[in-house]
């Protein structure tokens, strides 16, 4: 199984457009959207219409979920609120099925798991070691599950578990990168559409079951045009700066 792996679109069409145009260069069996569809740039509609297919698997991210259900955004801070009542007023009616039947995990060949946050929850990060050794311990209640993909951080990263049970952050040093049979892996591609990385190209990650590896990459982007659609449709400024600083 081959697979290119998305996360946190966030309604940034340009971004989204330039890395599913990378893809199609690419021969995957999926793709993969590890949820966040939605909130803080201006396309939430020509975004969702872009990943229906036979060959995209949608996962909701907490923004979807918060689009669904606004009680749920009671805790975002009030920038990302903001855009997501925003949303939320634009979102076409005849999309709101596509984003309700999005389930919140998928499980993949008995091997691979997906999720948004963490597999029990969409809200939750992996970003310490606790949460990391967390969801290890959940995997590993499941029997033969390898790897776990998810997003939610808006940052690479790739976590590990040796034979012996240590849990530790790799450190991403080359782009592609090969796995150990013996390990298990919790794998975040970046985000496409709001990176935090300092890089503000748009991030996504190239799955390979056969060969056991995982490829970073990234593209450039119409960075200027995304911000403009998000300042025309009178979105918080700030939105539209970091994009370009991939903060």
């Amino acid at each position: 199984m081959r697979l290119a792996i998305i996360s946190d679109i966030h309604s940034n069409l340009e971004a989204l457009e330039s890395v599913l145009a990378a893809i199609r260069r690419e021969e995957v069996d999926a793709v993969l959207n590890l949820g966040d569809v939605v909130g803080y740039n201006a396309s939430p509609n020509e975004c969702v219409e872009l990943l229906q297919g036979q060959k995209f698997i949608n996962l909701a991210g907490n923004h979807d979920l918060a689009l669904l259900e606004p009680e749920r955004a009671q805790n975002f801070n009030i920038i990302a609120y903001q855009a997501l009542m925003w949303s939320r007023e634009k979102i076409h009616p005849g999309l709101l099925k596509f984003l309700e039947a999005m389930p919140l995990t998928q499980e993949l060949g008995g091997r691979f798991l997906a999720c948004h946050g963490t597999p029990t929850s969409t809200d939750t990060y992996i970003s310490y070691h606790f949460q990391g050794k967390r969801v290890f311990a959940q995997m590993k209640k499941q029997g033969s599950l390898k790897v776990c993909f998810f997003g939610h951080t808006h940052r690479r990263a790739l976590w590990y578990r040796d034979i012996r049970g240590t849990v530790a952050l790799r450190e991403i040093v080359r782009p592609k990168l090969k796995l150990a049979p013996e390990g298990d892996y919790l794998i975040n591609p970046g985000s496409v559409g709001q990176p935090r990385d300092g890089n503000p190209e748009a991030a996504y990650a190239i799955f390979d079951g056969e060969d056991f590896s995982i490829h970073f990459k990234s593209v450039p982007y119409d960075i200027p045009g995304a911000q403009r659609r998000i300042l025309d449709a009178g979105l918080p400024p700030f939105l539209a700066e970091r994009l370009a600083q991939g903060v």
